[in-house]
């Protein structure tokens, strides 16, 4: 059996080559990106260009580590897997094309293309992989699972409710409530309820005149 140390050790020596790999391409990338924006101001286009570098090798360590400790299910890790083997490509060209610039030896015509377009194109990629894992968390998936029951036992109650208001005892109500209502109204209207609203004041004022006299006593 292995020892712990061991393995730890090896986990260790992997993570400094990969971050040295990562760095190394950060460079690159950079001096890639940055020629892409070479039509804004120089603090934008240097601005720009970092979050090229940023999504593009932030997205790789992700990718990385939600492999190694999270990712679970088909999508997640078929999808992650697919996108660590892309950025890592790409990481390998940006430094290739980067290091024949810099030496001023003449690009081929993959590298050109790369140059005026494609580097970019690797950003709407990593932008597509993280919907897609995303999309295909299962946590998320559970999320949308129970927003569906819920509205779907929200859907059946007002499905019941108006089903209630269809039926005969409900109608009998409202239309004695029509009744009632029409009857008050038209009793406001030819005055009938004058002498009771006078009888009513009267009885109040006649009330609140025992108070008083009870109050002095």
């Amino acid at each position: 059996m292995i020892p712990k140390s061991n393995l730890r050790k090896t986990a260790i020596g992997a993570m400094i080559l990969l971050c040295a790999l990562t760095l190394l391409s950060c460079v690159s990338s950079f001096v890639i990106y940055r020629n892409g924006f070479a039509d804004l101001p120089r603090q934008f286009q240097t601005a720009l260009a970092l979050c090229c570098v940023v999504a593009v090798e932030g997205c790789f360590a992700w990718l990385l580590y939600g492999f190694a400790t999270s990712f679970s299910s088909a999508v997640e890790r078929g999808v992650s897997m697919a996108g660590i083997v892309f950025l890592f490509s790409t990481m390998a060209v940006n430094i290739v094309t980067h290091y024949q610039m810099a030496k001023r030896i003449e690009l081929n015509e993959f590298q050109r293309g790369w140059i005026e377009w494609g580097g970019v194109a690797v950003v709407v990629a990593v932008l597509a992989i993280v919907l897609v894992i995303e999309m295909g968390n299962p946590e998320s998936r559970l999320r949308r699972l129970e927003l569906r029951v819920s509205g779907m036992q929200r859907e059946a109650v007002l499905v019941a409710k108006r089903a209630a208001l269809e039926e005969e005892t409900v109608i009998e109500a409202m239309e004695e409530r029509a009744r009632r209502e029409a009857a008050d109204l038209a009793r406001r209207i030819t005055g009938e309820d004058e002498p009771r609203r006078s009888e009513f004041h009267l009885a109040e004022i006649g009330r609140d005149g025992a108070g008083k006299e009870m109050r002095r006593r």
